[in-house]
């Protein structure tokens, strides 16, 4: 397994479609992000491969509160880079030993992440729904005045 490349964000730093950030500041230190932040870290991936596989493994670590023993401060908690690429580093060697069942649970959660997206979806449109259904109410009700 290779050493990946872990970096502090900077905003006029490139930026390449395979690269994952994860909250570096708060309570929730050690959680993937979408798009980069100035509290976060850049993870930076050679291929969509090893980006699903790291992506996965941070969510999962985040998921289960493994970096919370690791956060410091009083007031904003926070992730050291060097205890985050160090404890990253060495669950990545953990799983490479069992690749073949972590790419099967990543599909499985890629799965589970669609459905999740739709189910969320389908819940919007059900509270776009209800306010239609009790705004059209109300306006019938002012024009009767």
């Amino acid at each position: 397994m290779r050493k990946i490349k872990v970096y502090t964000f900077n905003p006029k730093n490139q930026i390449n479609q395979f690269d994952i950030f994860v909250l570096s500041r708060g309570l929730n230190s050690g959680k993937p992000l979408d798009k980069p932040c100035a509290n976060s870290f850049v993870v930076a991936c050679k291929d969509q491969a090893e980006k699903d596989f790291y992506k996965t493994l941070i969510a999962g670590l985040w998921k289960i509160n493994y970096f919370k023993p690791l956060l410091l401060g009083s007031v904003i908690p926070f992730l050291r880079i060097t205890d985050f690429r160090q404890h990253l580093h060495e669950q990545a060697e953990k799983i490479s030993f069992t690749p073949d069942d972590f790419r099967s649970d990543i599909e499985k959660i890629k799965i589970i992440e669609a459905k999740q997206r739709k189910i969320a979806e389908q819940v919007q449109l059900l509270e776009e729904a209800k306010r239609i259904i009790m705004y059209r109410n109300f306006k019938n009700r002012r024009e009767l005045r």
